[in-house]
């Protein structure tokens, strides 16, 4: 962090570019992501160099040419939806270790050049501090003036993108499952599962409707491609989804021509099935009958009406025997 006055910014120290950085060599890729999150650059040239083949605007170069070669990640791009590409952010250039007297002599060469390209340059040394404060400053103001550049910025809202469907493609996705050993079609998409929300299963009429956009859409072909047989269990959606027992038509619609709209054949069992509570009920009104028979048989049995033979077999007791009288027909 770097307090220039009232202004407070974060500095990136990244290592020099070599030659193709933007093709990934050197860890170029790793230095330059860091760079894609810096609203300005700083180029910090090396004036004390000792090598021959090298000087402070060859160095300047190879950073140019790296940067307009690498494309910035579009998640980086500013409120307006912008991507500003990094040879075209503001950018000062810093020659460093001018207090060697060779890197003074070397600043004061390549200067003007600089400056004739447009460059604000600053003269520093690292090891003194000359030059630092300036530095720190111009930096300042060049933060600052991005800042408010990003507070005035208009948002820019994304054009609406219309991707037409293409001409093969259904609408719908049959998966083959299985469920207690039997098989199992789940019919899914948005137009059938749709349609099966907006359907009043108490109504025919509804319910034929129904039967007639499935087969329009394809989804009976599809079953019997993938083996479906009559009586196959086929669900409309997910775990929550319509279940019904298959029965399918060779040509959709045609056997309802002579029928009233809503007496469909492929469908017509939706609104009699009976529900999770309806079938509960119907449990428990055997058990309670059985309960009953049961007991009534044991009353008899005590009252002596009937015994149990060593075989199993129930029967009856002589009427005396039972404790009854046979009355005159008179």
């Amino acid at each position: 962090m770097v307090q220039a006055g009232d202004v407070r910014f974060t500095i990136a120290d990244v290592p020099g570019l070599i030659e193709g950085a933007s093709e990934g060599k050197g860890l170029g890729h790793n230095f330059l992501r860091h760079v894609e999150r810096c609203a300005a650059l700083v180029h910090v040239l090396d004036c004390g160099t000792l090598e021959a083949d090298r000087d402070p605007l060859t160095d300047l170069a190879i950073i140019e040419q790296e940067l307009d070669k690498y494309a910035v990640d579009m998640s980086y791009a500013g409120v307006d939806g912008e991507v500003v590409p990094l040879n075209e952010r503001p950018k000062l250039v810093v020659l460093n270790k001018v207090d060697l007297p060779d890197g003074r002599d070397m600043a004061e060469f390549v200067r003007p050049e600089l400056e004739q390209r447009g460059y604000r340059v600053f003269e520093v040394s690292a090891t003194s501090h000359e030059g630092l404060r300036q530095l720190s400053f111009a930096m300042g103001e060049i933060v600052m003036a991005a800042r408010k550049a990003v507070a005035i910025a208009p948002p820019k809202v994304a054009a609406p993108v219309l991707r037409p469907r293409a001409v093969n493609e259904s609408g719908f996705k049959i998966r083959r499952e299985e469920k207690n050993l039997e098989p199992l079609f789940r019919v899914l998409g948005e137009k059938p599962v749709r349609w099966v929300k907006q359907t009043d299963f108490t109504n025919e009429e509804a319910i034929g409707y129904l039967a007639d956009r499935l087969a329009k859409l394809g989804i009976e072909n599809e079953l019997f491609k993938m083996g479906a047989v009559p009586g196959d269990t086929v669900v409309i959606g997910e775990e929550d989804g319509v279940v019904f027992d298959w029965e399918p038509t060779m040509m959709a619609g045609a056997e309802l021509l002579a029928t009233p709209r809503g007496t469909d054949i492929r469908v017509a069992d939706i609104g009699d099935r009976p529900t999770r509570s309806q079938k509960r009920d119907e449990q428990l009104e055997r058990r309670e009958a059985k309960a009953a028979a049961r007991a009534e048989l044991e009353a008899e049995r005590k009252a002596g009406i009937w015994t149990e033979s060593v075989s199993g077999r129930r029967l009856p007791k002589p009427l005396k025997e039972s404790g009854l009288e046979a009355g005159n027909d008179d």
